[in-house]
Protein backbone atom coordinates (compact mmCIF):
# COMPACT_ATOMS: atom_id res chain seq x y z
CA UNK A 1 0.00 0.00 0.00
CA UNK A 2 1.38 3.43 -0.97
CA UNK A 3 1.96 5.87 1.88
CA UNK A 4 1.69 9.60 1.42
CA UNK A 5 2.74 12.50 3.63
CA UNK A 6 -0.05 14.36 5.39
CA UNK A 7 -0.20 18.09 6.10
CA UNK A 8 -2.82 17.65 8.82
CA UNK A 9 -3.29 14.69 11.15
CA UNK A 10 -6.76 13.09 10.82
CA UNK A 11 -7.80 14.12 14.33
CA UNK A 12 -6.88 17.78 13.58
CA UNK A 13 -9.07 18.22 10.49
CA UNK A 14 -12.41 18.65 12.31
CA UNK A 15 -11.21 21.30 14.84
CA UNK A 16 -9.31 23.09 12.08
CA UNK A 17 -12.42 23.33 9.90
CA UNK A 18 -14.62 24.33 12.84
CA UNK A 19 -12.22 27.18 13.67
CA UNK A 20 -12.71 28.94 10.30
CA UNK A 21 -14.63 32.19 10.68
CA UNK A 22 -15.15 35.31 8.55
CA UNK A 23 -12.64 38.15 8.99
CA UNK A 24 -13.25 41.76 8.00
CA UNK A 25 -10.78 43.77 5.95
CA UNK A 26 -9.68 45.65 9.08
CA UNK A 27 -8.74 42.37 10.78
CA UNK A 28 -6.29 41.19 8.12
CA UNK A 29 -2.84 40.72 9.63
CA UNK A 30 -4.14 40.32 13.18
CA UNK A 31 -3.05 37.39 15.33
CA UNK A 32 -6.34 35.54 14.75
CA UNK A 33 -6.16 36.14 11.00
CA UNK A 34 -2.58 34.81 10.84
CA UNK A 35 -3.66 31.69 12.72
CA UNK A 36 -6.50 31.14 10.25
CA UNK A 37 -4.07 31.72 7.39
CA UNK A 38 -1.96 28.85 8.74
CA UNK A 39 -5.03 26.62 9.16
CA UNK A 40 -6.27 27.22 5.61
CA UNK A 41 -2.80 26.67 4.18
CA UNK A 42 -2.56 23.27 5.86
CA UNK A 43 -6.12 22.30 4.88
CA UNK A 44 -5.38 23.26 1.28
CA UNK A 45 -2.29 21.05 1.23
CA UNK A 46 -4.17 18.15 2.80
CA UNK A 47 -7.15 18.50 0.43
CA UNK A 48 -4.77 18.50 -2.55
CA UNK A 49 -3.00 15.35 -1.35
CA UNK A 50 -6.31 13.57 -0.65
CA UNK A 51 -7.73 14.46 -4.06
CA UNK A 52 -4.68 13.55 -6.15
CA UNK A 53 -3.98 10.27 -4.36
CA UNK A 54 -7.61 9.05 -4.51
CA UNK A 55 -7.90 8.94 -0.72
CA UNK A 56 -11.12 9.62 1.15
CA UNK A 57 -11.52 13.40 0.89
CA UNK A 58 -11.99 14.16 4.56
CA UNK A 59 -11.24 17.90 4.26
CA UNK A 60 -13.89 18.37 1.57
CA UNK A 61 -16.51 16.42 3.51
CA UNK A 62 -15.78 18.31 6.72
CA UNK A 63 -15.98 21.71 4.98
CA UNK A 64 -19.40 20.77 3.59
CA UNK A 65 -20.62 19.30 6.90
CA UNK A 66 -19.66 22.43 8.86
CA UNK A 67 -21.07 24.75 6.14
CA UNK A 68 -17.70 26.51 5.75
CA UNK A 69 -17.54 26.71 1.95
CA UNK A 70 -19.45 30.03 1.83
CA UNK A 71 -16.86 31.40 4.29
CA UNK A 72 -14.10 30.58 1.79
CA UNK A 73 -15.80 32.90 -0.73
CA UNK A 74 -15.91 35.58 1.98
CA UNK A 75 -12.16 35.10 2.55
CA UNK A 76 -11.47 35.54 -1.17
CA UNK A 77 -13.26 38.88 -1.26
CA UNK A 78 -11.79 40.03 2.03
CA UNK A 79 -8.26 39.83 0.63
CA UNK A 80 -9.34 41.17 -2.79
CA UNK A 81 -10.82 44.30 -1.16
CA UNK A 82 -7.67 44.65 0.97
CA UNK A 83 -5.46 44.41 -2.12
CA UNK A 84 -7.42 47.03 -4.07
CA UNK A 85 -8.21 49.50 -1.26
CA UNK A 86 -5.68 49.09 1.56
CA UNK A 87 -2.44 47.80 0.01
CA UNK A 88 -1.91 50.83 -2.31
CA UNK A 89 -2.39 53.16 0.68
CA UNK A 90 0.12 51.17 2.74
CA UNK A 91 2.74 51.20 -0.04
CA UNK A 92 2.26 54.95 -0.42
CA UNK A 93 3.30 55.53 3.19
CA UNK A 94 6.82 54.19 2.91
CA UNK A 95 8.87 51.45 1.30
CA UNK A 96 8.26 48.30 3.42
CA UNK A 97 11.23 46.67 5.11
CA UNK A 98 9.97 43.10 4.57
CA UNK A 99 7.96 42.07 1.51
CA UNK A 100 7.14 38.51 2.58
CA UNK A 101 4.66 39.70 5.26
CA UNK A 102 2.62 41.54 2.63
CA UNK A 103 3.10 38.66 0.23
CA UNK A 104 1.59 36.23 2.74
CA UNK A 105 -1.72 38.14 2.52
CA UNK A 106 -1.63 38.16 -1.28
CA UNK A 107 -0.80 34.45 -1.25
CA UNK A 108 -3.75 33.82 1.09
CA UNK A 109 -6.16 34.67 -1.73
CA UNK A 110 -4.51 32.20 -4.12
CA UNK A 111 -4.44 29.57 -1.39
CA UNK A 112 -8.19 29.86 -0.68
CA UNK A 113 -8.86 29.86 -4.43
CA UNK A 114 -6.90 26.61 -4.75
CA UNK A 115 -8.85 25.02 -1.88
CA UNK A 116 -12.15 25.99 -3.52
CA UNK A 117 -10.99 24.55 -6.85
CA UNK A 118 -10.29 21.21 -5.15
CA UNK A 119 -13.59 21.11 -3.27
CA UNK A 120 -15.84 22.28 -6.14
CA UNK A 121 -14.72 19.39 -8.33
CA UNK A 122 -17.59 17.58 -6.60
CA UNK A 123 -21.22 18.54 -7.21
CA UNK A 124 -21.84 18.43 -3.46
CA UNK A 125 -19.30 21.24 -3.11
CA UNK A 126 -21.17 23.36 -5.66
CA UNK A 127 -24.46 22.75 -3.85
CA UNK A 128 -22.88 23.78 -0.53
CA UNK A 129 -22.08 27.25 -1.92
CA UNK A 130 -25.73 28.31 -1.75
CA UNK A 131 -26.32 31.94 -2.73
CA UNK A 132 -22.56 32.61 -2.46
CA UNK A 133 -22.23 30.92 -5.85
CA UNK A 134 -23.27 34.26 -7.38
CA UNK A 135 -20.41 36.03 -5.60
CA UNK A 136 -17.99 33.34 -6.75
CA UNK A 137 -19.14 33.70 -10.37
CA UNK A 138 -18.49 37.46 -10.14
CA UNK A 139 -15.09 36.79 -8.58
CA UNK A 140 -14.09 34.36 -11.35
CA UNK A 141 -15.24 36.79 -14.05
CA UNK A 142 -13.00 39.50 -12.58
CA UNK A 143 -10.10 37.07 -12.21
CA UNK A 144 -10.43 35.89 -15.82
CA UNK A 145 -10.61 39.51 -16.98
CA UNK A 146 -7.39 40.36 -15.11
CA UNK A 147 -5.73 37.28 -16.61
CA UNK A 148 -6.64 38.38 -20.14
CA UNK A 149 -5.36 41.88 -19.37
CA UNK A 150 -2.03 40.54 -18.08
CA UNK A 151 -1.52 38.44 -21.21
CA UNK A 152 -2.51 41.32 -23.50
CA UNK A 153 0.22 43.40 -21.85
CA UNK A 154 2.87 40.74 -22.43
CA UNK A 155 2.94 39.22 -18.95
CA UNK A 156 4.01 35.75 -20.15
CA UNK A 157 6.67 37.29 -22.37
CA UNK A 158 8.58 39.27 -19.79
CA UNK A 159 7.06 39.79 -16.33
CA UNK A 160 6.72 36.32 -14.85
CA UNK A 161 10.48 35.68 -14.92
CA UNK A 162 12.28 39.04 -15.04
CA UNK A 163 16.07 39.17 -15.60
CA UNK A 164 18.27 39.12 -12.45
CA UNK A 165 19.45 42.73 -12.94
CA UNK A 166 15.84 43.96 -12.79
CA UNK A 167 15.21 42.01 -9.59
CA UNK A 168 18.29 43.50 -7.93
CA UNK A 169 17.26 47.07 -8.73
CA UNK A 170 13.57 46.93 -7.78
CA UNK A 171 12.35 48.37 -4.48
CA UNK A 172 10.34 46.38 -1.95
CA UNK A 173 7.14 48.17 -3.02
CA UNK A 174 7.83 47.30 -6.68
CA UNK A 175 8.50 43.71 -5.64
CA UNK A 176 5.12 43.53 -3.88
CA UNK A 177 3.34 44.90 -6.95
CA UNK A 178 5.11 42.37 -9.18
CA UNK A 179 4.21 39.52 -6.84
CA UNK A 180 0.61 40.76 -6.92
CA UNK A 181 0.59 40.38 -10.71
CA UNK A 182 2.01 36.87 -10.32
CA UNK A 183 -0.85 36.01 -7.97
CA UNK A 184 -3.35 37.53 -10.42
CA UNK A 185 -2.04 35.14 -13.06
CA UNK A 186 -2.25 32.09 -10.79
CA UNK A 187 -5.68 33.03 -9.48
CA UNK A 188 -6.90 33.66 -13.03
CA UNK A 189 -5.80 30.17 -14.09
CA UNK A 190 -7.45 28.59 -11.03
CA UNK A 191 -10.66 30.53 -11.67
CA UNK A 192 -10.95 28.81 -15.07
CA UNK A 193 -11.15 25.45 -13.30
CA UNK A 194 -13.67 26.78 -10.78
CA UNK A 195 -15.95 28.15 -13.50
CA UNK A 196 -15.78 24.85 -15.35
CA UNK A 197 -16.99 23.04 -12.22
CA UNK A 198 -19.72 25.62 -11.57
CA UNK A 199 -21.06 25.27 -15.11
CA UNK A 200 -20.99 21.48 -14.81
CA UNK A 201 -22.91 21.64 -11.53
CA UNK A 202 -25.25 24.43 -12.65
CA UNK A 203 -28.36 22.52 -11.62
CA UNK A 204 -27.07 22.63 -8.01
CA UNK A 205 -26.75 26.44 -8.03
CA UNK A 206 -29.39 29.18 -7.52
CA UNK A 207 -31.53 30.08 -10.53
CA UNK A 208 -29.81 33.47 -10.82
CA UNK A 209 -26.45 31.76 -11.50
CA UNK A 210 -27.38 31.14 -15.14
CA UNK A 211 -28.23 34.82 -15.62
CA UNK A 212 -24.92 35.97 -14.18
CA UNK A 213 -22.94 33.50 -16.29
CA UNK A 214 -24.30 34.52 -19.68
CA UNK A 215 -26.17 37.82 -19.41
CA UNK A 216 -24.11 39.70 -16.82
CA UNK A 217 -20.58 38.43 -17.51
CA UNK A 218 -20.90 36.84 -21.00
CA UNK A 219 -18.75 33.85 -20.07
CA UNK A 220 -18.92 32.24 -23.55
CA UNK A 221 -17.06 35.24 -25.00
CA UNK A 222 -14.81 35.52 -21.94
CA UNK A 223 -13.77 31.86 -22.22
CA UNK A 224 -13.23 32.29 -25.98
CA UNK A 225 -10.83 35.17 -25.26
CA UNK A 226 -8.91 33.04 -22.75
CA UNK A 227 -8.58 30.22 -25.29
CA UNK A 228 -7.07 32.65 -27.79
CA UNK A 229 -4.73 34.16 -25.18
CA UNK A 230 -3.36 30.67 -24.25
CA UNK A 231 -2.16 31.46 -20.70
CA UNK A 232 -0.76 27.92 -20.39
CA UNK A 233 1.91 28.43 -23.11
CA UNK A 234 4.89 30.76 -23.34
CA UNK A 235 8.51 31.08 -24.52
CA UNK A 236 11.17 31.72 -21.89
CA UNK A 237 14.18 34.03 -22.26
CA UNK A 238 16.10 31.30 -24.13
CA UNK A 239 13.26 30.88 -26.63
CA UNK A 240 12.24 27.47 -25.24
CA UNK A 241 8.51 26.72 -25.08
CA UNK A 242 7.07 26.10 -21.62
CA UNK A 243 3.72 24.75 -20.46
CA UNK A 244 2.01 25.80 -17.23
CA UNK A 245 1.18 22.73 -15.12
CA UNK A 246 0.39 22.45 -11.41
CA UNK A 247 1.44 26.01 -10.67
CA UNK A 248 4.82 25.98 -12.42
CA UNK A 249 6.32 26.36 -15.88
CA UNK A 250 7.73 23.14 -17.37
CA UNK A 251 9.92 23.11 -20.54
CA UNK A 252 8.19 21.49 -23.53
CA UNK A 253 10.08 20.12 -26.52
CA UNK A 254 8.83 18.56 -29.75
CA UNK A 255 5.43 16.88 -29.45
CA UNK A 256 5.16 17.98 -25.80
CA UNK A 257 4.35 21.51 -27.05
CA UNK A 258 1.09 20.18 -28.54
CA UNK A 259 0.06 18.23 -25.44
CA UNK A 260 -3.04 19.66 -23.82
CA UNK A 261 -2.63 20.82 -20.21
CA UNK A 262 -5.26 20.21 -17.53
CA UNK A 263 -6.28 23.89 -17.49
CA UNK A 264 -6.54 24.03 -21.28
CA UNK A 265 -8.79 20.97 -21.31
CA UNK A 266 -10.96 22.39 -18.53
CA UNK A 267 -11.35 25.66 -20.43
CA UNK A 268 -12.40 23.90 -23.63
CA UNK A 269 -14.93 21.76 -21.79
CA UNK A 270 -16.23 24.86 -20.02
CA UNK A 271 -17.00 26.44 -23.41
CA UNK A 272 -18.56 23.14 -24.54
CA UNK A 273 -20.87 22.99 -21.49
CA UNK A 274 -21.85 26.63 -21.84
CA UNK A 275 -22.83 26.38 -25.52
CA UNK A 276 -24.57 23.01 -25.19
CA UNK A 277 -26.64 23.96 -22.14
CA UNK A 278 -30.14 24.69 -23.39
CA UNK A 279 -31.19 26.56 -20.23
CA UNK A 280 -28.21 28.92 -20.54
CA UNK A 281 -28.57 29.49 -24.27
CA UNK A 282 -32.23 30.47 -23.95
CA UNK A 283 -31.01 33.60 -22.13
CA UNK A 284 -28.14 34.24 -24.54
CA UNK A 285 -28.55 36.31 -27.68
CA UNK A 286 -26.01 35.34 -30.36
CA UNK A 287 -25.41 38.76 -31.94
CA UNK A 288 -22.79 39.63 -34.53
CA UNK A 289 -20.02 40.31 -31.99
CA UNK A 290 -20.59 36.99 -30.22
CA UNK A 291 -20.70 35.16 -33.54
CA UNK A 292 -17.24 36.48 -34.36
CA UNK A 293 -15.63 36.01 -30.94
CA UNK A 294 -16.91 32.50 -30.25
CA UNK A 295 -16.69 31.39 -33.89
CA UNK A 296 -12.97 32.22 -34.02
CA UNK A 297 -12.30 29.32 -31.64
CA UNK A 298 -12.85 26.88 -34.51
CA UNK A 299 -9.42 27.87 -35.83
CA UNK A 300 -7.83 26.58 -32.61
CA UNK A 301 -9.45 23.15 -32.87
CA UNK A 302 -6.75 21.39 -34.87
CA UNK A 303 -6.21 17.66 -35.34
CA UNK A 304 -3.79 17.41 -32.39
CA UNK A 305 -6.34 18.93 -30.00
CA UNK A 306 -9.20 16.70 -31.17
CA UNK A 307 -7.02 13.59 -31.03
CA UNK A 308 -6.43 14.28 -27.34
CA UNK A 309 -9.95 15.53 -26.59
CA UNK A 310 -12.24 13.69 -29.05
CA UNK A 311 -15.29 14.68 -27.00
CA UNK A 312 -14.85 18.21 -28.44
CA UNK A 313 -15.68 17.12 -32.00
CA UNK A 314 -19.38 18.12 -31.59
CA UNK A 315 -18.19 21.54 -30.38
CA UNK A 316 -16.17 22.06 -33.56
CA UNK A 317 -19.17 21.07 -35.65
CA UNK A 318 -21.33 23.50 -33.68
CA UNK A 319 -18.82 26.35 -34.14
CA UNK A 320 -18.61 25.66 -37.87
CA UNK A 321 -22.39 25.81 -38.09
CA UNK A 322 -22.31 29.06 -36.09
CA UNK A 323 -19.89 30.59 -38.61
CA UNK A 324 -22.03 29.52 -41.57
CA UNK A 325 -25.14 30.94 -39.91
CA UNK A 326 -23.35 34.23 -39.35
CA UNK A 327 -22.18 34.41 -42.98
CA UNK A 328 -25.71 33.71 -44.12
CA UNK A 329 -26.93 36.66 -42.09
CA UNK A 330 -28.87 34.64 -39.55
CA UNK A 331 -28.53 34.48 -35.82
CA UNK A 332 -29.93 32.84 -32.77
CA UNK A 333 -31.83 35.30 -30.64
CA UNK A 334 -31.91 34.64 -26.94
CA UNK A 335 -34.98 35.15 -24.86
CA UNK A 336 -35.32 38.60 -23.35
CA UNK A 337 -37.26 37.24 -20.40
CA UNK A 338 -35.62 37.53 -17.02
CA UNK A 339 -36.39 36.46 -13.49
CA UNK A 340 -38.96 38.64 -11.75
CA UNK A 341 -37.06 38.15 -8.49
CA UNK A 342 -33.33 37.77 -8.88
CA UNK A 343 -30.71 37.15 -6.20
CA UNK A 344 -27.71 39.45 -6.25
CA UNK A 345 -24.18 38.90 -4.89
CA UNK A 346 -23.58 40.71 -1.63
CA UNK A 347 -20.33 39.48 -0.03
CA UNK A 348 -18.11 42.20 -1.48
CA UNK A 349 -20.62 44.94 -0.77
CA UNK A 350 -20.94 43.90 2.88
CA UNK A 351 -17.14 43.89 3.29
CA UNK A 352 -16.77 47.34 1.71
CA UNK A 353 -19.56 48.81 3.83
CA UNK A 354 -18.00 47.41 7.03
CA UNK A 355 -14.61 48.85 6.05
CA UNK A 356 -16.12 52.26 5.28
CA UNK A 357 -17.79 52.33 8.68
CA UNK A 358 -14.38 51.72 10.27
CA UNK A 359 -12.70 54.17 7.89
CA UNK A 360 -9.95 53.43 5.38
CA UNK A 361 -7.53 55.77 7.17
CA UNK A 362 -8.07 54.00 10.51
CA UNK A 363 -7.54 50.61 8.86
CA UNK A 364 -4.32 51.78 7.20
CA UNK A 365 -3.01 53.25 10.45
CA UNK A 366 -3.78 50.03 12.33
CA UNK A 367 -2.16 47.82 9.71
CA UNK A 368 0.86 50.09 9.27
CA UNK A 369 2.26 48.61 12.49
CA UNK A 370 1.65 45.09 11.17
CA UNK A 371 3.01 45.39 7.63
CA UNK A 372 5.21 48.50 7.37
CA UNK A 373 6.74 49.56 10.72
CA UNK A 374 7.90 46.12 11.81
CA UNK A 375 10.45 45.53 14.53
CA UNK A 376 13.17 43.00 13.77
CA UNK A 377 11.85 40.44 16.26
CA UNK A 378 8.37 40.76 14.71
CA UNK A 379 9.79 39.94 11.28
CA UNK A 380 11.63 36.88 12.61
CA UNK A 381 8.55 35.58 14.46
CA UNK A 382 6.32 36.10 11.43
CA UNK A 383 8.83 34.37 9.16
CA UNK A 384 8.91 31.31 11.43
CA UNK A 385 5.13 31.02 11.57
CA UNK A 386 4.58 31.48 7.85
CA UNK A 387 7.44 29.11 7.01
CA UNK A 388 5.93 26.41 9.23
CA UNK A 389 2.51 26.88 7.66
CA UNK A 390 3.76 26.62 4.07
CA UNK A 391 5.64 23.38 4.84
CA UNK A 392 7.34 23.34 1.45
CA UNK A 393 9.43 20.28 2.34
CA UNK A 394 6.24 18.24 2.62
CA UNK A 395 4.98 19.28 -0.80
CA UNK A 396 8.41 18.79 -2.37
CA UNK A 397 8.51 15.19 -1.11
CA UNK A 398 5.00 14.58 -2.37
CA UNK A 399 5.75 16.19 -5.75
CA UNK A 400 8.88 14.06 -6.15
CA UNK A 401 6.83 10.90 -5.49
CA UNK A 402 4.18 11.92 -8.02
CA UNK A 403 6.82 12.83 -10.62
CA UNK A 404 8.43 9.38 -10.28
CA UNK A 405 5.04 7.71 -10.72
CA UNK A 406 4.21 9.89 -13.72
CA UNK A 407 7.55 9.16 -15.44
CA UNK A 408 7.17 5.46 -14.76
CA UNK A 409 3.68 5.56 -16.28
CA UNK A 410 5.02 7.41 -19.32
CA UNK A 411 7.80 4.86 -19.77
CA UNK A 412 5.32 1.99 -19.55
CA UNK A 413 3.01 3.67 -22.04
CA UNK A 414 5.81 4.51 -24.45
CA UNK A 415 6.94 0.88 -24.46
CA UNK A 416 3.74 -0.27 -26.23
CA UNK A 417 3.26 2.62 -28.66
CA UNK A 418 4.18 0.81 -31.88
CA UNK A 419 2.25 0.90 -35.12
CA UNK A 420 -0.20 -1.99 -35.49
CA UNK A 421 0.61 -2.23 -39.22
CA UNK A 422 4.30 -1.52 -39.86
CA UNK A 423 5.73 -1.86 -36.33
CA UNK A 424 7.26 1.62 -36.34
CA UNK A 425 6.94 4.32 -33.70
CA UNK A 426 3.31 5.43 -33.32
CA UNK A 427 1.61 8.36 -31.60
CA UNK A 428 -2.08 8.04 -32.55
CA UNK A 429 -4.49 5.37 -31.37
CA UNK A 430 -7.57 3.95 -33.05
CA UNK A 431 -10.42 6.28 -32.06
CA UNK A 432 -12.87 3.37 -31.96
CA UNK A 433 -11.23 0.78 -29.67
CA UNK A 434 -8.61 3.17 -28.15
CA UNK A 435 -6.10 0.28 -27.81
CA UNK A 436 -4.15 -0.12 -31.07
CA UNK A 437 -1.71 2.59 -32.22
CA UNK A 438 -0.81 3.68 -35.77
CA UNK A 439 1.92 5.91 -37.14
CA UNK A 440 -0.25 7.34 -39.94
CA UNK A 441 -3.69 7.30 -41.50
CA UNK A 442 -2.37 5.18 -44.40
CA UNK A 443 -1.19 2.44 -42.03
CA UNK A 444 -4.53 2.43 -40.28
CA UNK A 445 -6.39 2.00 -43.59
CA UNK A 446 -4.06 -0.79 -44.74
CA UNK A 447 -4.57 -2.66 -41.45
CA UNK A 448 -8.33 -2.15 -41.22
CA UNK A 449 -9.28 -5.49 -42.82
CA UNK A 450 -7.28 -7.39 -40.18
CA UNK A 451 -8.09 -5.03 -37.33
CA UNK A 452 -11.84 -4.68 -37.89
CA UNK A 453 -13.02 -7.72 -35.91
CA UNK A 454 -10.52 -7.15 -33.08
CA UNK A 455 -11.56 -3.49 -32.94
CA UNK A 456 -15.20 -4.48 -32.44
CA UNK A 457 -14.30 -6.94 -29.67
CA UNK A 458 -12.01 -4.50 -27.86
CA UNK A 459 -14.66 -1.79 -27.96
Amino acid sequence: MASYPCAVFPEEIEPFVQSIRPYQVADIGSKGWIEQHEVLQKLCQQAFIEATTKQEEVVKEQLILEDKIPLLVHELYSVLVWRTEVLPRLLALKNPDASFVLYSVIYHEANVCSLLETVLYHRSGCEALGSNALDLIDYCAQAAGRLIGLLANGYNDREDDPPPDELLNESTAEEVVRMGRTMDFRIGVKSLGIVSYLVEGLDQLPLSAATRLVRVHDFPCLIAEVLHAKPWLRRNHEGVFEKYRNGSWIPAHGDAILKVTETEAQTWFCLYRLLFNGDLMRDYEINGYRHREIGKCVGLMNEQLLDQLPALIPLKQHLCTLQLTNEAGGGAGGSTASLLLEELPEVRERLVQAARRTGWDQIVEKQRKIFIDLEEHDVVEMAKRIGAAYNTDLLERYTEQEEKRRKQGQNDANAVKVCGNCGGSAAKKCSNCMHVYYCSRDCQLQNWTDHKELCRQLK
